[in-house]
């Protein structure tokens, strides 16, 4: 037993707490309690702002909706439109004198940018002057405009609130509906870049002011933070309530608050390095203290280098080299008895584990060439005893000719299949062997299946596991082909990608994928059934993956206007690379 005041362990101990927790400790809190409290205070000030030009806009918009209803109420002419509509020059005459009385209140309350009317029946939109600085946004704001009123309903949130509607990209604006009862609506528009203009008179600090969504995504000033969505949770009146924001190298203190009969966010972005710029003094103390801090602890290090950093190096690098293989790697005695035992130890350990890791390795190659024979092995016995009835079949009748083409695709489909010492075969091989079994089932459907198999120049070189396309042909006739009033078309088609891959689509003109098996393909699901179905796929992903590991895809769809589709992606090999591996 080793006496404790010697361990390593008790040294390391006694000397980190020493040194490093009071000084990490007070760093810490001294940074974080200053630090923290600007913020608050920052934080405080600008939510102070925010919550008063809240009110303001709160007012002004009630203002104009309380507007809406009197004129909708009160205003003879509104309620005259709906017996003018067949009575052109009165309806005219009337629109005109409402836009009078709109344009009047206009001059003395500018809080919103248009008022308009719109008529259900007619599907007429008239409205008060549009001040924009471009015809493409005039048209754009009346188009907006024509397209909400003309698909809205009577119970949608536009009569009850202030909504956000996008009327060109990236640019927002404020719109309220008011329902006059007589199929005319009653509406006002006002944008939120003009919402924002007073708002440059807060001082920020070189930060901005933005309106949020409900979503928490900016729609003024859109590219401040990128993609970054805010928690709009935190938009109380709150004045502890803030959140802290990351953009590049910046981080922003961000302090919001609800517009009320709205759905946006009023919020203020305060870049924290100008908050903490008044630190500076308090800053340079800080500085002082973690360079004392860094002296001693450097003199530590010395100490420690010695006394665990070679060691430990030195089992590092061993650990290294272990790992690359180099299984001869023995490590020498150390000083410090803890390390003496890690290192004898380690060189027993590694021994063993050089002869144990020969053994399995063996094993394991010798289990997955065995099991790789199994797969490649599977027929489906149905298929066989299907043939062999055609055969008997074809004998009856004496069709001598037929019975010679059906026993030639077979023979060579069986040769093929029996090939277990074959690790990989040529495309144009695997190819053939698809004519083989695609001409078998042109003899059990006479003019039922055509086919065609499309094989881009070089790809035919190209290497893959044997019986790797079989299955989804089978799966193709097996579920798609449902004797159609046209024949059954498959069609295989083989081509190379760039990065040295190597691209397989299967897709037929069948009935395709029901949608619940689509999302057990797509999702990856074990298909395979106790009866045996989809054998033949769990043994393809099998195979793709001992083999290829996540070098190569597999994926399921359905093909437009046709049936099933299967698309394989990997790795371009040689027959010669293959047996390499």
């Amino acid at each position: 037993m080793l006496n404790i005041k010697h361990s390593l362990r008790f040294k390391l101990i006694i000397g980190f707490i020493t040194i490093a927790v009071p000084l990490v400790g007070l760093l810490l809190y001294s940074n974080y309690y200053a630090s923290n409290t600007i913020r608050e205070q920052v934080a405080d000030s600008n939510k102070n702002s925010m919550i008063l030009y809240s009110h303001q806009i709160e007012a002004a918009l009630n203002k104009e909706t309380n507007f809406l209803y009197n004129i909708a109420v009160e205003d003879p002419n509104i309620a005259a439109l709906s017996q003018l509509l067949n009575d052109p020059d009165e309806y005219f005459l009337a629109k005109a004198r409402i836009l009078n009385t709109l344009t009047r209140y206009h001059r003395f309350d500018n809080s919103v940018d248009l008022q308009f009317i719109y008529s259900v029946q007619k599907q007429d939109l008239f409205n008060t002057p549009i001040k924009t600085q471009s015809y493409d946004e005039l048209q754009s704001i009346k188009a907006t405009i024509e397209e909400l009123v003309k698909n809205v309903r009577t119970d949608s949130a536009y009569f009850r609130e202030w909504k956000t509607i996008e009327y060109s990209p990236n640019k927002y604006a404020l719109i309220r509906l008011v329902d006059t009862g007589d199929d005319f609506y009653l509406g006002a528009f006002v944008e939120l870049e003009n919402l924002m203009i007073p708002l440059d008179l807060i001082h920020l600090e070189d930060g901005f002011a933005t309106f949020v969504s409900a979503n928490g995504s900016l729609i003024t000033n859109t590219g401040a933070i990128g993609s970054h969505r805010l928690d709009t949770n935190l938009a109380s009146e709150s004045n502890e309530v803030y959140q802290v924001v990351r953009k590049d190298d910046r981080k922003y203190i961000v302090v919001m608050n609800q517009i009320q009969g709205t759905d946006v966010i009023l919020s203020a972005f305060v870049p924290e390095s100008q908050m903490l710029k008044n630190l500076y003094h308090f800053r340079r103390v800080i500085i002082l203290i973690s360079l004392g801090a860094l002296i001693l602890l450097i003199i530590y290090l010395v100490y420690l280098n010695d006394i665990i950093l070679k060691p430990m190096n030195n089992l590092v690098r061993g650990m290294r080299r272990i790992k690359h293989g180099d299984w001869s790697t023995r490590l020498h005695s150390s000083k410090a008895k803890e390390f003496a035992i890690i290192n004898e130890t380690f060189n027993g350990m590694a021994s063993e584990i050089h002869q144990l890791k020969i053994s399995v390795y063996e094993e394991q190659i010798r289990a997955h060439k065995a099991e790789l024979k199994h797969l490649q092995l599977q027929i489906n016995p149905h298929f066989l005893l299907n043939s062999i009835n055609i055969v008997y079949n074809l004998a009856e009748i004496k069709n001598y000719g037929v019975i010679q083409l059906m026993c030639m695709n077979l023979v060579k489909y069986f040769r093929f299949t029996t090939k277990t010492n074959q690790v990989a075969v040529t495309v144009a091989e695997e190819m053939e062997h698809m004519e083989s079994y695609i001409k078998i089932q042109q003899v059990r459907f006479p003019e039922r299946v055509t086919y065609r198999i499309q094989i881009e120049e070089g790809a035919e070189t190209a290497a893959i596991p044997p019986l790797l396309i079989q299955p989804f042909i089978e799966n193709a006739v097996k579920y798609g082909f449902d004797f159609m009033d046209h024949p059954f078309h498959i069609e295989i088609q083989i081509r190379l990608l760039e990065e040295d891959r190597i691209e397989i689509v299967i897709w037929d003109n069948g009935i395709g994928f029901s949608a619940e098996m689509l999302q057990h393909l797509q999702s990856g699901d074990d298909l395979e059934h106790q009866n045996g179905e989809h054998l033949g796929i769990s043994n393809v992903k099998y195979r793709l993956k001992h083999i290829f590991g996540q070098n190569t895809s597999l994926s399921f769809d359905n093909a437009p206007d046709a049936g099933a589709r299967v698309t394989i992606v990997l790795p371009y090999r040689t027959v010669e690379q293959f047996t390499s591996y």
